[in-house]
């Protein structure tokens, strides 16, 4: 039977994976309507102007919701060229100061992001385009993006402290140090066909 802390953790991991996926969506819904923008305008000489303004929403709102997912996988780029001449040890501390930074980073965001969008809301304060959008619909699903990668990082440092107290610094540095070259390349192996499923690198 799994802990609570692993039924947290798959939890958190579905919530992040959907929300990735909505992120990704959107990017290509906002990707079609560019490109039917730029058919109507050749074609039909029909003057659209929406493109700019949603594309602009959609990579704010994908982003932030796919954070969470990308640390969850190890997908943030990490420069580790000095991380990995220094022992074990110094390591696990590294990338744990790593994560504890990121949290920082994401709750600063996040608190920005909040300013952001209450000020939008209290203003009622609206996109100044065609659409006049009311701002605090891509401001606070950006807001949304942004909370949930800082409550994944918090969730992500206890788990690595846990990791920690239960297996010393080698399961630290394998839960919050940077993917390794093989691991990454086994990602790939399991995407691709069947008769490369099995093959080594050279």
């Amino acid at each position: 039977m799994s802990s609570a802390p692993d039924r947290v953790h798959d939890a958190v991991a579905a919530i992040s994976l959907w929300m990735a996926r909505a992120g990704g969506c959107l990017l290509l819904l906002v990707s079609v309507l560019i490109s039917i923008e730029i058919l109507a305008r050749k074609l039909f000489l029909l003057p659209f102007g929406i493109g700019t303004e949603l594309s602009a929403y959609a990579l704010a709102i994908g982003a932030s919701w796919s954070f969470a997912y990308a640390l969850l996988h190890r997908a943030h780029v990490r420069i580790d060229v000095l991380r990995n001449l220094r022992p074990p040890a110094l390591q696990a501390l590294l990338d744990f100061l790593a994560l504890l930074s990121l949290a920082a980073l994401a709750l600063v965001l996040t608190w920005y992001a909040y300013d952001t969008a209450e000020t939008s809301w209290a203003l009622g304060a609206r996109e100044n385009t065609t659409l006049g959008t009311p701002l605090i619909i891509p401001h606070g699903l950006w807001l949304a993006g942004l909370a949930w990668f800082a409550l994944v990082c918090l969730e992500q440092l206890a788990v690595a402290l846990l990791a920690f107290a239960r297996g010393g610094v080698l399961a630290l540095i394998q839960h919050a140090g940077p993917a390794a070259m093989e691991e990454e390349l086994g990602d790939v192996l399991a995407l691709a066909d069947p008769p490369l499923a099995g093959a080594r690198p050279r």
